[in-house]
């Protein structure tokens, strides 16, 4: 569970954050913003730890909107929400700084969930986005001798967590199939992080989709 004193800042319509507030309860200590000038007025250092942005103040291909809130606040942990977009849209927001996107035009009922895995220095994204991303790569150097000694260094848990990542799969799925506890996946990622030298889940999930 999230810590009740984790500031969560939501730049989103006013409707929307009704469904948000009532979805978070009380997991989150929330503050609403309308407009994007008046969160980018907010955004000091130190006093917000999320933000919840919606899509539709991101909707311009030439918006700087992210970019100005990162140089406002580098960081700051940025969850974009909209009711769908297309692959090539969430890759270019996760280019511009952003940890994920919730498709809301389905249910809320996951939005602590991806909140609290971009906390954690995780992603969240559709598995489709991540082929998108691995596509992309296709064309990248090989695996050089220095990172296939790290991949040789993980243990065979910590592999099997790796490869369950690069199907899309969250902390919780990764638990239940390897029976393990959310806290000993966390573990293992933090050892792959380390060992890999590796920021977040997203850099393992191309990489490895890619040795499959």
């Amino acid at each position: 569970m999230t810590s009740l004193n984790t500031n969560l800042y939501i730049l989103h319509s006013d409707g929307e954050q009704k469904k948000v507030e009532a979805e978070l309860d009380n997991q989150y200590t929330c503050r609403f913003f309308l407009t994007v000038d008046d969160c980018l007025a907010n955004l000091d250092e130190g006093k917000v730890n999320l933000l919840l942005c919606g899509h539709d103040f991101l909707d311009e291909k030439d918006s700087t909107v992210l970019k100005d809130i990162k140089l406002r606040n580098a960081g700051l942990t940025i969850l974009v929400i909209g009711a769908g977009c297309d692959v090539d849209v969430q890759i270019d927001l996760l280019k511009k700084g952003a940890r994920g996107y919730f498709d809301s035009s389905s249910s809320l009922d996951k939005l602590s969930e991806a909140l609290q895995a971009i906390s954690y220095g995780g992603v969240w994204i559709e598995h489709n986005t991540i082929e998108k991303l691995a596509d992309e790569s296709a064309n990248a150097p090989e695996v050089t001798a220095e990172q296939q000694l790290a991949v040789d260094s993980l243990s065979p848990k910590e592999l099997e967590v790796a490869k369950l990542v690069c199907y899309g799969s969250t902390n919780k799925m990764i638990a239940k199939a390897m029976t393990i506890t959310e806290r000993t996946v966390k573990a293992h990622l933090t050892a792959i992080f380390q060992k890999m030298n590796m920021h977040d889940r997203l850099s393992v999930a191309i990489f490895f989709r890619d040795l499959r």
